[in-house]
């Protein structure tokens, strides 16, 4: 960012904020000089439970396998890539991951700086890669990983082989402003979202499904990787204790498959069970003391801490210590349901994908809050709040508890906190479109909170190669026997999980789905009935905007301008009765306007940037569009290819131009070149009027206002947009409405 823009943001805050941040950042450095100095003195590893603690606790049952079962050959498939340590993370394509490979490199930017390792029981190995204080730990959980396990290298890029040190101290690596680098990579990977794959597959070979392995194979592996990592990133060092909200993620999905493996009679040896538990907290402690809490925006990072928080807390053994996590991470859940999602049900970071993320989040969350057993609940009641030096502000014991709404028990959730999570099922629903694939707004890097049963689909090599362009030049691994590639828009299986809390199942013939029995395990089984949704809530998805004379004042000033101010396209259909059946339903804080037929998905994005006027998430994309007719997509929104390895790259899919928006020029209507993740919403899109005439939107970022006017004919679209003053719109394409940028659907790039 430049000086400029700083300064300019410093002075548009209040003193009272300018202050909070300025002793957040006296901390930070003092964490630096001080802490820091003292991780190398001493051992970052805890070890705070000892052999003979209360283990953990656990919330799943035996889970039936009804579901699995359908998709035995997919979940036995990808347990044997993760088996082998391969992945397919951020458009990678499957890769085996090791230290020494070479990486095919992004972009033509590639690196060399990994290097091949000779493992040894002993732990000789980790001599010159971890920081003396922490050497003998790391090599005595080494020690316990199985002789033949080969270790996966976690702190590499595995795209352009750029490594961060395990010596580094997590403060200070950071993304690197080197081309082609990208620090989600690891991040991503040591997310470890995996983990629950080997624990169905585990399910499966217990009931003797064809191709499965043996078991233990699936729970022994479990065990090594969860070692390999303690043993290779000691706490507070390394690329993977950068970024909390990774940590709280990681330790969620470390919990839940561990969980599974517990419900379905798998067993551990004392001595994993002791690191494993010891880690946990470690990954608690971690969060606690670098909550990415902040006083003007608290993002999904903030959510996901929260949530890790709630799981460490949850599970850990009851002390002190933990009664108070646990207080707080369920006072700041029930807090971020409101800073985070709209009344009407959306998120807050004006991207459909992230809705996707932060709903996870708060949808198991909540499960877990419900499922707490009596001791936990009693800790709520009696904790002592804890003071943070720069974090929210905790509320003393005891929590209020509230009425579950029709089960006759108490949570700390209060009734309108289910009436907002039924808000987010139907945001869910609503952007899904008839091909099963959710509306594509904002940023998508794929991201997850636990990935319990995607979606994949199987693929031939060459079809993978002709489909993906940064997959042209793929070479197979070894250990790929089958290319499945994951559809990271099917948002599907987020409204189906919540609609089980609800006790709704659209079909008792079908399966319960994996993610709802996971969600019915957490929360003890518990079906909430909540009363009737607040009558504002729900009539902000059937809402019309203004009337006959708004529209008619609208549609006046379009025929008001020069055709040299207007442009008029028209798409047509290959058939008929685009407006039979058609229904209109809006969620006006997130700025969505959707027109759905039998025959039509048109979504219309008219709103701001999110985020509380942050953007760090938003396009440019002020009343754009998506278009489905006939099932075929006409206009797809191109998503996000990459984030921070090429800035160039990333603006070019948040800019106009790669979206079906009025346009002038070559100009932006909100500025993307100060921050990779702000963006000033000068647009301020409104929308005018929307109803069974249509949609007229406005906005004014090019100083006069825009106007984009949308009807629907029977056998075709109607769009006019028109510019007030001297300026002209630019001519769009509607047979290439990205401007030749290529789709991307979770940073991979498809050729058409």
């Amino acid at each position: 960012m430049k000086l400029k823009q700083i300064i300019k943001t410093i002075l548009s805050q209040p003193p009272r904020i300018i202050l909070q941040k300025i002793l957040r950042l006296i901390h930070r450095r003092w964490q630096s000089n001080v802490v820091q100095k003292l991780d190398y003195l001493r051992s970052t590893y805890t070890r705070r439970y000892s052999q003979t603690s209360t283990p953990l606790d656990t919330f799943l049952k035996k889970p039936s396998l009804d579901a699995l079962i359908t998709d035995s050959e997919q979940t036995l498939s990808l347990a044997d890539l993760y088996l082998n340590h391969t992945f397919d993370l951020l458009g990678s394509g499957w890769v085996q991951v090791k230290h020494g490979m070479e990486c095919r490199g992004l972009e033509s930017y590639r690196y060399a700086m990994g290097s091949a390792c000779q493992t040894d029981p002993q732990g000789a190995w980790l001599d010159h890669r971890i920081n003396t204080s922490n050497r003998s730990y790391s090599k005595n959980i080494w020690r316990m990983v199985s002789h033949e396990y080969t270790p996966i290298d976690w702190q590499l890029d595995f795209k352009s082989g750029y490594r961060w040190p395990e010596k580094k101290s997590a403060l200070h690596c950071s993304p690197v402003p080197l081309p082609g680098v990208d620090i989600k990579v690891p991040w991503e990977l040591s997310r470890m979202q995996h983990l629950p794959q080997l624990a169905w597959a585990y399910s499966l070979a217990l009931q003797g499904a064809e191709g499965a392995q043996s078991p233990e194979s699936y729970s022994n592996e479990f065990r090594n990787q969860i070692l390999d990592f303690i043993a290779t990133n000691p706490p507070r060092f390394g690329v993977n204790w950068h970024c909390p909200m990774d940590v709280g993620i990681r330790v969620s999905n470390w919990l839940i498959a561990y969980d599974l493996f517990k419900a379905q009679g798998a067993s551990f040896d004392p001595e994993f069970e002791q690191a494993f538990i010891n880690s946990v907290y470690d990954h608690g402690l971690h969060i606690i003391q670098n909550l990415e809490w902040s006083p003007t925006l608290r993002s999904n990072h903030y959510l996901a801490d929260i949530v890790g928080l709630l799981f460490v807390s949850a599970y850990l053994p009851r002390s002190p210590e933990i009664d108070t996590w646990l207080a707080l991470s369920v006072q700041e859940l029930i807090r971020s349901m409101d800073e985070q999602f709209h009344p009407d049900g959306s998120s807050f970071e004006a991207s459909t994908s992230y809705h996707r993320l932060s709903a996870e989040m708060m949808l198991y969350g909540t499960a877990l809050i419900l499922g707490l057993p009596d001791s936990k609940r009693e800790a709520l009641k009696c904790y002592s709040p804890i003071s943070l030096f720069f974090g929210p502000t905790h509320q003393k014991a005891p929590l209020p508890f509230f009425s579950v709404p029709g089960v006759g028990q108490t949570s700390p959730l209060p009734p309108t906190h289910f009436e907002q999570l039924k808000q987010i099922a139907n945001f869910t629903r609503a952007i899904i479109k008839p091909n099963g694939q959710a509306i594509q707004i904002g940023d998508n890097d794929s991201g997850r909170f636990l990935k319990l049963h995607p979606k994949f689909n199987r693929a031939e090599l060459s079809e993978v190669r002709a489909l993906y362009q940064n997959l042209h030049d793929y070479a197979e691994p070894d250990s790929i026997t089958q290319y499945w590639m994951e559809d990271h828009l099917d948002h599907s299986h987020l409204d189906r999980a919540i609609d089980t809390l609800f006790g709704n199942q659209p079909d008792s013939a079908e399966p319960v789905n994996i993610e709802a029995q996971v969600v019915s395990g957490l929360a003890g089984g518990l079906i909430v009935s909540p009363s009737n949704v607040n009558a504002s809530m729900s009539d902000t998805r059937k809402y019309t905007f203004g009337n006959d004379s708004s529209w008619d004042e609208g549609k006046r000033k379009l025929d008001d301008l020069s055709p040299e101010q207007c442009n008029i396209y028209e798409i047509y259909s290959h058939g008929h009765n685009l407006k039979s059946g058609l229904e209109y339903t809006c969620f006006p804080d997130f700025g969505l306007y959707l027109m759905v037929s039998p025959k039509l998905f048109l979504s219309i994005r008219c709103g701001p940037v999110g985020q509380n006027g942050n953007g760090g998430h938003a396009h440019n994309d002020a009343l754009s569009i998506e278009l489905q007719i006939d099932g075929i997509d006409r206009i797809t929104d191109p998503g996000s290819y990459l984030y921070t390895p090429l800035p160039e790259i990333r603006n070019a899919y948040r800019s106009v131009k790669a979206h079906f928006a009025p346009s002038v020029g070559q100009r932006e209507p909100n500025p993307i070149d100060h921050n990779l993740f702000k963006m000033e919403d000068k647009a301020q899109a409104q929308c005018l009027y929307f109803g069974d005439k249509g949609l007229i939107g406005m906005h004014r970022a090019y100083g006069s206002p825009v106007y984009r006017l949308i009807q629907v004919e029977d056998d075709k679209l109607i769009i006019k947009d028109g510019i007030d003053g001297r300026q002209k719109l630019t001519l769009l394409d509607p047979l290439n409405p990205t401007n030749g940028l290529p789709i991307s659907i979770g940073y991979g790039v498809r050729r058409h």
